[in-house]
């Protein structure tokens, strides 16, 4: 017979599962999936070697998995007094946490991209100016050009699109669901 307990953990083995998956639809690691639900539930803030522990991870990749969660600002070290171990906490706001996960990714998506577009336009310019390109590369080049303004286009467009979740304007125009009661 299967107890509740034994129930209740198949649950949250599903939570955790659903959690990882999810950071793997974002573009990201599943194990930042099994970090962010490891400390959640445990309801307080967790050390590398109890978060190691749990997730069976080397206090190595769990340290690199916390690393990364920090930049994507979706975990941040706090202080436990009496400890000089380092503890961990999460966004525990899945909307704050998606506009992190979103905004961190396309914001590096964008600056790549720009800086590779001028790169383009720059070689491009030199092609389409240089004296000894016949016409048929001037040509090419001038339509690699157009395609590139293009490219510099969209991206400037994704920059407007992160910013307008970074400044919560999103919610202005999707509002978030107010909690109902049963």
């Amino acid at each position: 017979m299967v107890t509740e307990s034994q129930k209740l953990d198949k649950v949250h083995n599903k939570i955790v599962q659903q959690i990882s998956e999810n950071m793997k639809s974002y573009g990201y690691q599943g194990t930042i999936g099994q970090v962010i639900a490891a400390i959640y539930y445990h309801n307080d803030s967790m050390s590398l070697d109890e978060l190691a522990e749990h997730t069976g991870m080397s206090k190595t990749r769990m340290s690199q998995v916390l690393r990364e969660m920090a930049h994507l600002n979706i975990a941040e070290k706090v202080y436990v007094k009496g400890t000089r171990k380092d503890y961990y906490t999460v966004e525990a706001d899945y909307y704050r946490m998606f506009i992190s996960l979103f905004t961190s990714n396309w914001r590096e998506v964008v600056m790549r991209n720009k800086k590779i577009d001028e790169e383009i336009m720059a070689e491009l310019n030199d092609i389409i100016t240089d004296e000894n390109a016949n016409e048929e590369e001037i040509q090419k080049a001038k339509a690699y050009l157009e395609d590139t303004k293009e490219s510099v286009a969209f991206f400037d467009w994704v920059d407007k699109l992160v910013t307008f979740f970074d400044t919560k304007e999103v919610f202005e125009h999707i509002p978030k669901p107010t909690q109902q009661s049963d």
